[in-house]
């Protein structure tokens, strides 16, 4: 018996060496996402790179392999990447005793044009009490069940195709706070993209804001790869015109890349945009078929600077290869002053 135990752990203790070896590697070689468009993937799956090292310093521990110890570098390199997720957001300051605040919850989700279980995905979505809804990928047979289906929201616009590119916005049939819509709009980052993308402005109390519903073109080859590029860069210019405008912006979507990449932290500085995500941890939401530890966030919710994130949690596997997500926001009014004269619609 004891041979077989040895071999086992000989087996064990090679095959966690060659993986934390690939995990090392690949930690590396994500910093070098501007040599190669295949680096930049690496930069991704940083959680389960630590999950590889710890068990590696847990057998090598266990076997007491002091060279295990190197496997310590690599690990603390991710963990001082992905860690900060954990770090409550300070970008808010107050308004002022007097301003007031609005609350919105908005409810993303990806269907997945090929998901079969559009009974699974119509049941959650009627379950929730979001006051915006904004669904990706609709096909037109999606946007038929959803509309005969969805009896606790109605279809304000929609965009559906056959491939990837459909999306739609709903609000509720018996809403409960007063969200006026002053403009729909599709709009297409970069212009030449054929990718619409559903842009409306809101207004609640005394303040103006933008959703966009964005979906990012998936990097698997250079073309693809330097289009998503292309396509932050559209989305951070997009949103430093709406705030020079006097709005405030919300962008949320499948952005196709995780937090701690390279393009998603020059998108929030580019795009003077905070991270909902902050302070709530991984939260992750793709692959949904994938336990928790093996996913990867590539879903969130960018905001301006009145925005703060009261709730962030992805919903339950709906079919689609994405989790939905559910963030309920906190809008802070800036406070009137004497002069301040702020035209309403009839």
């Amino acid at each position: 018996m004891l041979p077989i135990i040895k071999s086992c752990w000989r087996f064990v203790n090679i095959s966690t060496i060659f993986f934390a070896i690939l995990a090392t590697t690949a930690t590396i070689l994500g910093f070098a996402s501007n040599l190669w468009w295949g680096f930049e993937l690496l930069e991704h799956p940083r959680l389960q790179y630590c999950q590889i090292l710890l068990i590696a310093l847990g057998i090598g521990g266990i076997l007491r392999q002091r060279w295990s110890l190197v496997w310590l570098f690599p690990l603390t390199i991710n963990l001082v990447i992905v860690l900060p997720l954990f770090l409550p957001s300070h970008h808010h300051k107050s308004p002022g005793i007097n301003a007031p605040t609005h609350t919105l919850r908005i409810l993303h989700a990806n269907l997945d044009r090929h998901n079969s279980h559009m009974d699974q995905a119509i049941k959650y979505i009627n379950s929730q009490t979001a006051d915006v809804v904004l669904l990706q990928e609709i096909t037109p047979s999606w946007l038929n069940q959803l509309q005969k289906h969805l009896h606790n929201y109605q279809l304000i616009t929609a965009e559906p195709r056959e491939n990837s590119h459909g999306s739609a916005l709903f609000l509720p049939t018996s809403p409960t706070q007063l969200l006026v819509i002053k403009e729909i709009q599709t709009i297409h980052l970069p212009d030449y993209s054929e990718r619409p993308l559903i842009e409306t402005v809101f207004s609640i109390g005394e303040t103006d804001f933008v959703i966009l519903s964005l979906h990012v073109t998936r990097s698997r080859n250079p073309g693809t790869s330097e289009f998503q590029q292309t396509e932050f860069d559209a989305v951070a210019n997009w949103s430093q015109i709406q705030q020079k405008a006097g709005k405030q912006v919300v962008i949320i979507g499948d952005f196709n890349t995780t937090p701690w990449s390279s393009r998603f932290r020059h998108l929030l500085k580019n795009s003077e945009l905070h991270n909902s995500q902050q302070g709530y941890g991984f939260q992750t939401t793709w692959l949904a078929s994938l336990p928790a530890p093996l996913r990867i966030p590539i879903d969130h919710c960018l905001y301006s600077k009145a925005f703060t994130t009261m709730k962030h949690k992805p919903g339950i596997n709906i079919g689609s290869d994405h989790l939905p997500l559910l963030l309920e926001l906190r809008l802070h009014e800036r406070p009137k002053s004497p002069d301040w004269n702020i035209a309403r619609e009839e």
